[in-house]
């Protein structure tokens, strides 16, 4: 008699997972201008208002805080209604999307006729790395985790900082702090940026666009960044904490 013998299946080895600490979190946050969905911005998932509000007027679609009638959140959506005296026509938002890191959309004609920005305080280089200095004591979320931006906002007539925002995109803690800087009415002409971030075109539009004339970064500007500095007298200081900084328009 002819047998036959099942042969058991082995069970499948669970897959390890070692080495994983905190993590910083990352979320897809959805951008609603009255009932259009404009951008998807990955996004660490707090000080989103500030986020909005900032992203929002780095793309010219807002002139200030003022426009806007209302923003709440409902889940990954930001759900913006502005006033009906607001300038947003939302046909004139045709971006082109940009990869890599650098921060989403930029609309083609923040390229063109650049505003010209002069900075009317002096400052050294001394007072710039000092003020460079300050910024590992306030990126919280750096230390916890690491894989983080941090940007502050200096007032460079009294040499000290007045806000600071974290996020996992570099572009989105400007946008952070432009955004509570137009909240809190404060004027950008007399101000500085300072990020972690490398510099890239967008970095240096948003600056720009917003009348903050001096950028600073801990590393270097990209060669589209250089141009726009060229062409809009921006001032900007690329390796700031190194024995040779970068130093343009300064």
């Amino acid at each position: 008699m002819t047998t036959s013998r099942t042969k058991k299946a082995r069970a499948a080895e669970p897959r390890r997972e070692t080495g994983l600490v905190a993590l910083p979190e990352e979320t897809l946050l959805t951008i609603v201008v009255n009932g259009r969905a404009l951008s998807r911005l990955s996004s660490s998932p707090f000080q989103r208002r500030e986020l909005v509000l900032g992203w929002l007027f780095s793309q010219d679609l807002v002139a200030g805080a003022g426009d806007m009638a209302a923003l709440r959140f409902q889940g990954d959506r930001a759900l913006v209604r502005l006033r009906p005296g607001a300038s947003f026509r939302p046909e004139r938002f045709q971006p082109l999307q940009v990869t890599a890191c650098s921060g989403g959309d930029v609309r083609p004609a923040l390229f063109q006729d650049l505003p010209a920005v002069r900075r009317d305080y002096d400052f050294t280089l001394a007072q710039a790395v000092a003020l460079m200095e300050l910024l590992p004591a306030r990126a919280r979320m750096f230390r916890r985790h690491g894989g983080i931006h941090c940007s502050m906002l200096a007032d460079m007539r009294g040499l000290r900082i007045l806000a600071s925002r974290e996020d996992i995109g570099r572009s989105n803690s400007v946008d952070k702090v432009i955004g509570w800087a137009l909240s809190a009415r404060v004027d950008l002409r007399g101000t500085a940026l300072l990020t972690t971030g490398r510099i890239s075109a967008e970095m240096a539009l948003k600056c720009l666009h917003a009348g903050i004339p001096t950028l600073i970064s801990q590393t270097t500007l990209t060669s589209k960044a250089l141009e726009i500095v060229r062409r809009s007298g921006l001032t900007l200081i690329g390796h700031v904490l190194k024995p040779r900084p970068i130093l343009l328009n300064f």
